[in-house]
């Protein structure tokens, strides 16, 4: 055959452009890799296969049977435009209106590698696919899933780490790697709950926080009034906010203005935002200046930066009675209350932290080091915060820094008792990955979303914005904290899983579903994941690859570098 393959004479461009945007729509049933580990630019699935498949098929390969083995199995292009009548229309087309699952859950069945084989006239498995700069690993994933060999390199230690959690561990380790992983979770959830006896206020047994609201505070240079900076103060869509409640103390000047809280249930009777545009306005009626930016920043720098407990996000259980006289399900509403005075415990976090500071920095269990200069991380340095720790407020970086003495503790005892296989190296690596999504919604710059009532990431941008009031997440609760992260990364396990099996499903059913326990057979071949430049790949002989699939970098478009390194210097 020809040399010349078919990615290069034709690519279904609509088809792909529309089932790619498909695969990323549906937030709440997105592929398994966005649930593992943030990572800035995954490519789509069904374009990294495209790609793939389109540069190991000769270019006169059957256009029709290309587009069946990516998983479009009928006209993505005509449906989108049939969506788009009904939409201006009110027509309702059902559940499913393109007649067929999403591309990336197909996988591709023993008939379609036999395909592949038969026109390359080349066996799949041993030809050899490289991407050289794989981030977080939708190339290499796919590269396994079409029966070839993957080879995936990234410079960056933390991209590197996810390609072997992304694709090596779940597709070498089988179904056992979901079973070791959610029994490691649980152990680490036992053994760290009493450590956190006492880290935050206790509650009645009715009521679960679901976050614990602070404003970041200045001093008014012109009335020394504490002021709680915030752009607004909304809780959630239905009016409910916060009134601020200044006292005056003993008068200009005094040490003992503060503000106080009181949650209304209307838009009208909440105050008005005390910052904007990156400049102050004090709240203290017999005040009211503005607060140059300038000032706000040199506060911060000078460690003149505080925090104010402003509002408890919270749910309460409701009993519920049937008909029959019955107990019935209970139902949680969400409700929020104004601070008391026993909520912050503010002194008491700060003698923990104080005692157990040195000790973690001697082990390296925190991280000690400076945020280097550079396009995204001159942020947090404008705001106050010279070193990783300090992105995280004083509770937050006693609740990190427990997790990480469990995780020594657990890790050593296997060491010595000689029981660290392969197997639990890898769930050790999913538990670290499930210590960096606590990170990512435990820390100063994740905010209150008004509109879900739920604490979002601070990467819900591609950099380190500061925020002025933010959310706190307890790493112990119900259904939120760790209980959260392991079981969302339990759920990955398995579906990544399901997405790198061997076996010939006729079905390739829904991606996220209850059963774990079908046994799934890890595929042949095993892929290769190296931490090193792409201009120096030495482990690779001349002549052994096939084909180089890579999604280049996009220079100063996401600086990877700069964010990751939140991550890596916990992971390290």
């Amino acid at each position: 055959m020809s040399d010349r393959r078919l990615i290069e004479e034709w690519l279904p461009i609509a088809e792909l452009s529309e089932e790619s945007t498909r695969e990323r729509r549906s937030m709440t049933a997105l592929p398994p890799v966005y649930y593992l580990h943030v990572w800035w630019a995954r490519r789509p699935l069904v374009a990294s296969r495209a790609a793939v498949l389109g540069s190991l098929l000769p270019e006169d390969a059957d256009r029709k049977k290309f587009l069946d083995v990516l998983g479009i199995h009928g006209d993505p292009v005509t449906a989108s435009h049939r969506i788009a009548v009904a939409k201006r229309s009110g027509d309702h087309l059902g559940p499913n209106p393109y007649g067929y699952k999403r591309a990336f859950n197909y996988l591709p069945s023993k008939a379609d590698k036999d395909w592949i084989d038969r026109v390359s006239g080349k066996k799949t498995h041993g030809r050899r696919v490289l991407d050289p700069t794989a981030g977080g690993g939708s190339i290499p994933m796919e590269t396994v899933r079409v029966g070839a060999d993957s080879l995936g390199n990234d410079l960056n230690p933390v991209a590197a780490a996810l390609l072997d959690a992304t694709v090596t561990w779940p597709a070498v380790h089988g179904s056992v790697l979901y079973e070791e992983f959610a029994e490691l979770g649980q152990e680490f959830i036992d053994r760290a709950e009493s450590r956190f006896d006492g880290v935050f206020p206790p509650e009645a047994d009715d009521i679960s926080v679901v976050g614990y609201l602070w404003a970041h505070t200045v001093r008014c240079p012109y009335c020394l009034g504490l002021v709680p900076l915030s752009p607004n103060w909304r809780l959630a869509p239905d009016g409910t906010g916060v009134r601020l409640r200044p006292c005056l103390g003993d008068g200009l000047g005094s040490a003992d203005r503060t503000c106080g809280f009181e949650i209304v249930e209307t838009v009208a009777k909440q105050s008005a935002g005390t910052v904007g545009r990156g400049a102050g306005t004090c709240p203290y009626s017999d005040c009211g200046r503005v607060i140059d930016g300038s000032e706000i920043k040199q506060q911060a720098q000078d460690g003149e930066m505080g925090h104010q407990l402003y509002a408890i996000a919270y749910k309460k259980r409701v009993p519920r009675t049937l008909k029959s006289g019955k107990r019935g399900k209970d139902r949680w509403v969400r409700g929020y209350r104004a601070p008391r005075a026993s909520d912050d415990n503010s002194a008491e976090i700060a003698k923990m932290l104080k005692d157990k500071l040195p000790e973690w920095l001697a082990l390296d269990m925190v991280p000690s080091e400076r945020i280097p200069d550079g396009n995204k991380t001159t942020e947090p340095q404008r705001y106050g915060m010279p070193l990783w720790r300090d992105m995280f407020s004083p509770r937050q970086l006693l609740c990190h820094g427990t997790s990480v003495e469990v995780f020594r503790e657990m890790l050593d005892a296997d060491r010595k008792a000689g029981e660290l296989t392969e197997v639990r190296k890898a769930a050790y690596g999913y538990l670290a990955l499930a210590m960096d999504k606590m990170l990512v919604y435990g820390n100063r710059g994740c905010r209150w979303d008004n509109t879900t009532g739920t604490i979002r990431s601070m990467f819900d941008r591609h950099d380190f914005a500061f925020v002025w009031s933010y959310g706190e997440m307890a790493p112990c609760v119900t259904g939120l904290g760790y209980d959260w992260v392991i079981r969302s990364i339990r759920e990955a396990i398995a579906d990544l899983q399901r997405l790198l099996s061997t076996q010939d499903p006729d079905d390739n059913g829904p991606i996220f579903h209850e059963d774990h326990d079908s046994p799934r057979s890890p595929p042949p071949n095993k892929p290769l994941v190296t931490c090193k430049s792409a201009d120096n790949l030495d482990h690779i002989a001349d002549g052994e690859i096939d084909a180089i699939v890579m999604d280049p970098p996009y220079y100063d478009n996401v600086m990877y570098a700069e964010l990751s390194d939140f991550f890596y210097v916990w992971l390290k």
